[in-house]
């Protein structure tokens, strides 16, 4: 079963960087089945939308970030775009409000202090990006499941935890007859407790589950978004760009705020 490969609905958008995490079990409410019709079907519904704000990590940030550009929609596509992907919009959400947003979250999690270390000494300001919950969970924010490793941690086994839970952005190079996907990408690697990305490889992509793809037509030469090992949506230049720039952007700033004591 074949259906459109990218979607400009951002509660179809989420879904598809979200179906795969909740189709292991890592996060969101039993819905998957809801996730991936409506990535078929490319529809959005009052199901779909009730399952995504069931995503207690995700759908803050969305429903802040809407917010923030002054739509009263949490799946508004420029919301959702901004936090899987990264684009301009989250240029326009100022540091304050960010840091308010986080406080009242995280409020029970780590002391006040803790958070301002996000924020203080940075020649940048962190943004409500995916990436950056990913790369501070594990050692700051601690809302992952106690089943994965914490920042203190190997360095192997948390920098692949990592490069698995964060947007990955892959080159396709080759496709087979079920729509599976080979790609080459930079992977997250961590060493001496530091992030960075590491040299291209290549890596295989799942494409498709139960015979049924919302990625049939992906061909040699597209980039695709990927979470978890499976490809999410077609991706353009721009938002290539930007999902590296942003991710490049988390990356530093986990590696200058040390763990909560």
């Amino acid at each position: 079963m074949e259906t459109d490969m990218r979607s400009t609905d951002g509660a179809i958008f989420s879904a598809r960087h979200s179906f795969q995490p909740n189709r292991l079990g890592y996060c969101g409410p039993d819905e998957n089945d809801v996730l991936f019709e409506a990535c078929l079907s490319n529809k959005r519904s009052d199901q779909l939308v009730k399952a995504l704000q069931g995503f207690r990590a995700a759908y803050p940030y969305l429903r802040f970030i809407a917010e923030s550009i002054g739509s009263q929609d949490a799946f508004d596509y420029r919301a959702t775009e901004a936090y899987w992907i990264g684009n301009d919009y989250l240029q326009k959400i100022g540091p304050g409000d960010f840091y308010d947003h986080l406080r009242a979250r995280f409020k029970g999690k780590f002391p006040k202090e803790h958070i301002k270390k996000l924020f203080e000494s940075q020649s940048f300001a962190p943004f409500p990006h995916h990436a950056l919950h990913v790369f501070n969970a594990f050692s700051t924010m601690g809302t992952v499941p106690e089943s994965f490793a914490s920042g203190k941690g190997n360095d192997e086994t948390a920098g692949a935890l990592m490069d698995k839970c964060k947007i990955s952005w892959g080159h396709v190079v080759e496709v087979d007859e079920m729509g599976n996907l080979t790609v080459e990408y930079e992977p997250v690697v961590r060493h001496g407790g530091k992030l960075t990305l590491d040299k291209p490889v290549l890596a295989k992509v799942l494409g498709e589950v139960q015979g049924k793809s919302f990625m049939l037509g992906a061909k040699p030469g597209d980039w695709v978004s990927f979470h978890w090992g499976f490809a999410c949506t077609l991706l353009t230049p721009p938002q290539v760009a930007n999902l590296r720039k942003y991710t490049l952007s988390d990356l530093a700033i986990a590696n200058s705020t040390p763990p909560p004591d």
